[in-house]
């Protein structure tokens, strides 16, 4: 029984923050990156493709009005603007994260778990893969307690979702 932590799509959602935040332009070529990014195209529907994620992000790197063409477009949209708005609270979500050790976390089987900037969705569970919405984690800035997904501690709700 295998656990491993992919974090390779918000390394990539860290740096467009962190760049956009201070007003650097994140070319188009980047953002593609993300949008192609095998992990991010394995959760995409009819209604949230690779193109949703490029229009919403080139749109909050070039300023531009962003026109949502469906509910879950303009959560991811707005999931990102929020980000950017407070970076001590995503820089306190992501440290925990890039070092957290799945080893105790007790699964049937192997399991990969992705964690995504998604956009409604709290998770989704695939071929083996346990996709995390990034959003929906829960830092404890003031007591630098654990991280939390509704409530939870990430690992025990790991566990409960993974059962």
């Amino acid at each position: 029984m295998a656990i491993k932590m992919n974090m390779e799509v918000m390394e990539l959602m860290f740096y467009y923050w962190q760049a956009t935040s201070e007003r650097e332009k994140v070319g188009e070529a980047y953002l593609a990156t993300i949008a192609n990014n095998a992990e991010m195209e394995k959760i995409y529907t009819e209604e949230f493709t690779g193109e949703s994620v490029r229009r919403a992000l080139s749109a909050i790197t070039n300023r531009e009005i962003f026109s949502a063409e469906s509910k879950k477009e303009s959560r991811f949209w707005n999931n990102n603007m929020w980000a950017m708005e407070d970076m001590g609270l995503m820089e306190a979500m992501m440290a925990p994260l890039k070092v957290m050790n799945l080893d105790d976390v007790k699964v049937a089987g192997d399991l990969d778990v992705v964690i995504l900037p998604m956009h409604m969705d709290t998770f989704y569970k695939k071929d083996g893969q346990l996709f995390i919405n990034f959003f929906r984690i829960q830092a404890d800035i003031i007591e630098g307690g654990p991280l939390k997904i509704e409530d939870t501690e990430i690992k025990a709700w790991i566990e409960k979702i993974a059962a």
